[in-house]
């Protein structure tokens, strides 16, 4: 997982999580742009970089810790 301005979502596929669904939870509750962009990848528009760790670590708990990493703003 990288997370940034533009965080995308690795860890999400490797840990079997619907990106489609995990997509729609992260526009809804961050109410921001968020698209499956590949295959392996959950674009979120905005910059949530704190909280996106928290929720990823609260919603999935399946997704290793380890995997998250904030690596300031990444431009795509």
């Amino acid at each position: 997982m990288i997370v940034g301005n533009v965080p995308t979502s690795p860890p999400l596929f490797s840990a079997d999580i619907d990106l489609k669904e995990a997509q729609r939870f992260f526009a809804q509750k961050f109410s921001c742009g968020a698209s499956v962009m590949a295959e392996d990848e959950t674009i979120i528009q905005g910059d949530f970089t704190d909280d996106m760790i928290d929720v990823i670590q609260d919603k999935w708990s399946e997704v290793d810790d380890d995997s998250i990493e904030d690596l300031g703003e990444v431009k795509k």
